[in-house]
């Protein structure tokens, strides 16, 4: 794929290659050492916008970003627009420029309430949270899916209305919510949407090497690509794709990942914490599966530490 900068209104990322929003896994800690190796923006886990009305204690956490303000933008949803921009305009979120709307989520939780990609079954209530969200003074992108079914493909349709209401960019995950993450994208919709409209389009989906990225972009034309799971499975990821010497070992960013838990959540808890990555940082490792087992039962950051750095 060609790298080059992506203009999002009058914010220019320095490259076209994303970190995507994962619940779960993109916090600071991860987000931090991540955009060390060359992403030209990264994103927040999921901000519930009613979670900010209601001064939910956890949002703090989530959208803690110090240092890295500047190439973070931060992800909400919610199905109201007052709602919405509410959170938009909060104290909360006052740090980060851009701001990115979610409407491709499967999680049942979010879908049941009528958030995230259940936004996709009803375009004329999207139209009304992008164009309202766009009144602020942040700049506005949105993130879909290609429809909620096999053989759906709404994407087209709803990039062009996030542009008609004010988005300056658009993400497309190239699956429909009933694939959740898997199956083969559907190049096509996404081809269609780049294709009528004037605003950069992201492509997300199935992305977990550079072949892929040069792949996805040469079959949909996007401007760019946005890594989820890959960026854990290949934590180089993004410097295979940008051409670029990876700023550090494998083993350093494991170790800076955990290092910057522990200062975040202390001993235990960022023990228990980073047992949900030993399976991605660990995959297709030859002779380790007593080491995944130390760690995956680790009850301390300090232990956990250990084992990293006598073993790998």
């Amino acid at each position: 794929m060609r790298i080059k900068s992506i203009k999002i209104g009058d914010y220019i990322a320095e490259n076209n290659v994303f970190l995507a929003p994962m619940a779960g896994y993109t916090d600071y800690s991860f987000r931090n050492v991540a955009l060390k190796t060359g992403y030209g923006l990264s994103f927040t886990e999921l901000i519930s916008a009613k979670g900010v009305y209601y001064k939910n204690k956890g949002t703090a956490s989530l959208v803690y970003s110090k240092g890295n303000e500047d190439k973070t933008a931060v992800q909400i949803f919610g199905s109201e627009p007052y709602f919405m921009r509410y959170a938009i305009e909060s104290e909360e979120l006052k740090d980060f420029k851009i701001v990115d709307i979610n409407m491709g989520c499967p999680v049942p939780k979010v879908y049941k309430n009528g958030e995230g990609s259940a936004l996709l079954k009803d375009i004329k209530k999207s139209a009304e949270i992008v164009k309202e969200c766009a009144k602020s003074d942040k700049i506005i992108t949105v993130k879909i899916r290609t429809g909620l079914k096999k053989g759906d493909d709404i994407a087209s349709e709803f990039a062009k209305m996030a542009e008609d209401n004010g988005a300056k960019l658009i993400t497309i995950h190239g699956r429909t919510r009933d694939a959740y993450y898997s199956g083969e994208p559907d190049y096509k919709a996404i081809e269609k949407a780049k294709n009528g409209v004037k605003i950069p389009v992201i492509a997300n989906g199935g992305i977990f090497s550079k072949s892929d990225a040069d792949n996805m972009t040469e079959r949909t034309g996007a401007d760019g690509v946005m890594i989820a799971r890959g960026s854990m499975f290949s934590p180089f990821i993004a410097c295979d794709i940008l051409g670029i010497d990876p700023p550090f070992t494998k083993k350093e960013f494991m170790i800076n990942h955990l290092l910057s838990l522990i200062e975040m959540l202390g001993d235990r808890k960022s023990a228990v914490y980073f047992r949900k990555f030993v399976p991605y940082y660990f995959k297709g490792v030859d002779n380790i599966k007593d080491l995944k087992l130390k760690l995956l039962s680790s009850e301390s950051g300090e232990e956990t530490l250990r084992l990293i750095n006598e073993n790998t």
